[in-house]
């Protein structure tokens, strides 16, 4: 079912829907969204960002429950939008159909894969939007657009109807410019209003200061002053053993091995539609043995065991940069943004792998370009990471 529209359609979809509207008045009644071409619209097909994808699948019998319970508290659907190919990267780029322009930084990625969710809310085209976060895919758009990104988690929020990459990290997440908006959709989608509480205490891993420009360091130190929170250093990455480079490859190892064991057959056959840059992703995984998933799947257990003690010793939040700096030039070789993407994969693989919950905070004034920091706690606690960012922001 094709809809014309006259929207961009690096940012939004042809295959539609351009609009659905709201089933119930509710709490979310004259807000609008839009949301990833990952989650299923009946009638509708989902491309996963890739036009053989799109062709060579049928409309979906089914709408996700994340859509119909948004529609059903009030929200009017504007639009699905893009993703990256098979939300199989972190740039915001699509060969097929173009790189959305990043509101803050034109000349610079948007991120991705939910890189249409998050244009859309910079843009100010929705109030909110939903994504998708394997790797970082609503932490790192939301860093480089500035707003407020959610990943909650793993398996808090349904994912039926929805296009699966890695079964072991896929989160559905939610954007916002306004912290107050994005904790209202986040209820409406676990069905229940969660108290949270402030934090006393953040912890910031001394590697990872060690990484902050002069400016961002100093802007956090200002937030945590003005909410009365004590800011201290940590080795979160040392007491587990681990190194970002080494975090970023362990993640990468069972989201490849996923990848295949769920699209092989599909991927043989339509593998030579794919952006080179992510076909040689796919040719790696496809290295991967059945044994060293296993392994790696050890290695992932052992690292949320340690850090779900290290938790329970300090008694507080951590705080880490969601991305090494500003969003990349879109002008940046492909050699140099696939080493960049290993350093952010780093950064992003420390919730990944946990399964835990990280909120994205936006930093304004930055001149190294939008970015901030992020909120990460153990299992279920999005609440204290909401309350936590509030304070923060009022800081701003």
């Amino acid at each position: 079912m094709n809809e014309t529209t006259t929207k961009d359609t690096r940012v939004y979809c042809i295959q539609g829907p351009s609009n659905l509207t709201a089933t119930a008045e509710g709490v979310l009644s004259e807000l609008t969204f839009v949301f990833k071409d990952l989650f299923d619209v009946k009638g509708y097909t989902t491309g996963a960002g890739n036009p053989a994808w799109l062709t060579s699948h049928e409309p979906a019998q089914q709408t996700a429950s994340l859509i119909k319970k948004l529609l059903g508290q009030g929200a009017n659907c504007v639009g699905r939008v893009q993703t990256d190919e098979l939300a199989y990267s972190l740039n915001g780029q699509n060969i097929h159909y173009g790189t959305p322009v990043n509101p803050l930084a034109p000349g610079c990625l948007p991120g991705g894969s939910s890189s249409g969710s998050a244009v859309a809310v910079a843009n100010g085209e929705a109030d909110f939007s939903i994504g998708t976060d394997t790797g970082g895919s609503v932490r790192v758009p939301a860093s480089y657009c500035g707003l407020f990104g959610l990943r909650p988690t793993l398996g808090k929020l349904a994912l039926d109807n929805t296009f699966e990459l890695a079964k072991s990290f896929d989160t559905a997440g939610v954007f916002s410019k306004d912290l107050t908006m994005l904790s209202t959709v986040f209820n409406v989608l676990v069905e229940q209003k969660q108290l949270g509480q402030k934090a006393t205490t953040l912890y910031l891993d001394s590697t990872l200061a060690n990484q902050l420009s002069p400016q961002r360091l100093s802007g956090l130190k200002h937030w945590c002053v003005e909410a009365n929170i004590e800011l201290l250093s940590c080795n979160l990455l040392a007491d587990t053993e681990q190194t970002l480079d080494g975090l970023s490859l362990l993640f990468r190892t069972i989201q490849g091995f996923e990848i295949i064991e769920g699209h092989d057959a599909w991927l043989t056959e339509h593998g030579d539609s794919l952006d080179p840059s992510i076909m040689q992703r796919v040719i790696w995984a496809r290295t991967i043995t059945q044994q060293q998933y296993i392994e790696a799947k050890e290695q992932q257990h052992t690292f949320q065991q340690k850090l779900l003690s290290l938790f329970d010793e300090m008694h507080g939040l951590w705080i880490l940069p969601t991305t090494p700096g500003g969003p990349p030039a879109l002008t940046m070789a492909g050699d140099e943004l696939a080493e960049y993407r290993s350093q952010l994969m780093g950064l992003t693989s420390i919730a990944g792998l946990a399964g835990f919950p990280q909120l994205h905070l936006p930093m304004q004034g930055l001149t190294e370009g939008p970015c901030g920091f992020s909120l990460m706690s153990i299992a279920d606690k999005e609440a204290d990471l909401i309350e936590t960012g509030f304070s923060l922001w009022q800081g701003e």
